[in-house]
């Protein structure tokens, strides 16, 4: 009687920092609370955020893998250690090379490259490949040639040593990949970079993982060669590719509503980018094809050398993505491509809607700004696709939907193998077609575990069809909503059809009033008088012995009727 109430205790810590001097410079991380996620790690004691098995790759200009803050990160293609020393990098002086002992012109790997020790240059000099993908020498240390740098700083530098920066991902490593011929100067393009995406998508299958392909570059053009190559490398690799949303208007006049490729393909994460506090610049591209949104002004990384540039752009944002990707598959190792972006796009921070209230920018800008403590935390969602429908026909005679009668349908949902449960699942039922009256439009189906079957048998839909509606398909929409947490609420829409037949005529029924009767004889007898020919659907009811003519054995037969006979 003394305990007044009792309730948990918080287990309160203090947020790691890393010790990279130029953190604070750094405001995304703290948007974006990469600094508590990190926090589900242990870093003070050696347990450090990510894993060096999760693989990031720049996709761009080349990287300055020589760059202080990035030899440490740099992937080292160990299937390809031909002196077998546990590196396929060296330190030589102050500088760090291409281990030559690891060099003897045979693909030792099998992934269809050869001598690729941290990645490959598909652009090389003057088109012809090669496997040291670092930038042109001899160029603007902070211009484009050092885009790719800057990208794969953002990626993963080394964090917490001493130098330079930090990253989200903190602990994964950078696949090198320079999709940019030199001779282009003194314009500098993406030539090669969807010869890149399958690249880095083979390169990180092969490596016994898969990469996560960050594309910072694009155009408004689609092209059947691009979405294929998407759907190779994340099909058949298992990749996950990221790509910036775009710029804006391409002549300077702001932001732009418009597709962007490789951003809007199919199996591609689309980001948008935001200043502070989620504010829209209005510079860059919006579109119902981004996925999410991320920090992309005054965004500080690693240029050529061995210093740091603030630079702006949906280059910037994307990247910030695809290290959150990362971060979130060290710590869920067995999830696939689509479960880890699915995650992410899906726990991101709605509130960037509050902050920008135009309502051209609504659902313009993807889920939200990209929140990495909620997607390391929430748990996996479900993923319910349709199965089929189970309709009952409480009057008919056959499983045909006639007009003017009622259904009871029900829907057969599986939950797919390897996502997580389905909670206290609801769906609602509704459609826009003609003559359609839903009495229970929303049911409560229940729980659906992972790899099972949802039906709503106890509780189908009571759907009626209007006696007037045409032969013809009737389409329904279903949503679907399971709550996931407290905080976290699962929805899909599916689309489908269902036949809907005429209802047939009845035999006899002459004046088509519903009812056989003395007045049917009556106008038949008038049909006979007059030749015994009618219109088609007089002829369809009156000719009752199918002769093709209306004649006295079809009163005959209208009587019989009549009579019960």
């Amino acid at each position: 009687p003394e305990i007044l109430f009792v309730e948990t205790e918080a287990i309160n810590r203090p947020y790691y920092i890393p010790n990279d001097p130029q953190y604070n410079q750094q405001w995304f991380l703290d948007q974006i609370k990469a600094d508590e996620a990190w926090d589900l790690w242990d870093p003070l004691n050696g347990d450090l955020p990510g894993h060096p098995d999760v693989l990031l790759a720049s996709v761009d200009t080349g990287v300055d893998w020589d760059h202080p803050d990035l030899r440490n990160s740099i992937w080292n293609n160990l299937g390809e250690d031909l002196n077998g020393n546990g590196q396929t990098i060296i330190q030589s002086g102050n500088s760090w090379i291409l281990d030559p002992g690891d060099v003897n012109g045979i693909d030792d790997d099998g992934n269809g490259f050869i001598d690729d020790l941290i990645g490959w240059d598909l652009s090389g000099t003057i088109g012809i490949p090669d496997n040291n993908p670092t930038p042109k020498p001899n160029v603007n240390t902070g211009g484009t040639w050092a885009h790719g740098t800057h990208v794969a700083g953002l990626l993963n530098v080394t964090t917490d040593n001493n130098t330079g920066i930090s990253s989200t991902a903190f602990n994964c490593r950078v696949m090198c990949v320079k999709s940019s011929v030199e001779e282009d100067n003194p314009e500098v393009l993406i030539t090669d970079g969807y010869d890149g995406i399958l690249y880095a998508a083979k390169a990180g299958y092969y490596a016994g993982s898969f990469a996560i392909i960050n594309c910072s570059w694009g155009s408004n053009q689609f092209s059947v060669t691009g979405q294929t190559t998407i759907e190779v490398a994340h099909d058949q690799y298992n990749a996950v590719i990221v790509a910036a949303g775009g710029n804006g208007d391409d002549e300077g006049w702001g932001d732009d509503y418009s597709e962007h490729y490789p951003s809007s393909y199919e199996h591609v994460v689309s980001v948008a980018p935001l200043g502070q506090n989620d504010s829209w610049g209005h510079w860059a591209t919006y579109h119902e094809s981004i996925d999410i949104s991320a920090p992309g002004e005054g965004i500080r990384s690693t240029k050529i050398g061995t210093q740091y540039v603030n630079w702006s752009g949906s280059s910037m944002a994307s990247p910030i993505v695809a290290s959150t990707i990362g971060l979130l598959k060290s710590l869920q190792p067995d999830w696939g491509n689509d479960q880890i972006a699915t995650m992410v796009i899906e726990t991101a921070d709605p509130v960037l809607y509050q902050v920008n209230s135009e309502l051209y920018l609504q659902g313009n800008l993807g889920k939200g700004r990209v929140d990495v403590l909620s997607a390391l935390t929430t748990p996996l969602l479900p993923k319910i696709t349709f199965v089929d429908l189970d309709i009952f026909l409480p009057d008919g005679e056959d499983n045909d939907i006639q007009a003017g009668e009622t259904a009871y349908i029900s829907m057969i949902l599986w939950n797919e193998d390897d996502w997580g449960d389905a909670v206290d699942v609801v769906l609602y039922l509704d459609s826009e077609t003609a003559g359609i009256s839903i009495s229970n439009q929303e049911v409560y189906l229940g729980d659906i575990p992972s790899g099972e079957i949802g039906i709503n048998f106890e509780m189908p839909f009571f759907v009626e069809f209007a006696a007037w509606m045409d032969e013809g398909q009737a389409e329904f929409t279903l949503d679907i909503t399971s709550y996931h947490t407290e905080t976290m609420i699962y929805q899909n829409s599916i689309q489908f059809t269902v036949d809907v037949y005429e209802i047939p005529p009845l035999m006899g029924d002459v004046n088509w009033d519903g009812l056989i009767n003395i007045s049917d004889v009556v106008l038949i007898v008038q049909i006979i008088l007059a030749g015994g020919q009618a219109d088609e659907d007089t002829m369809e009811v009156a000719d009752l012995d199918g002769n093709q003519v209306i004649n006295l054995l079809d009163i005959v037969n209208l009587i019989n009727i009549i009579l019960g006979e």
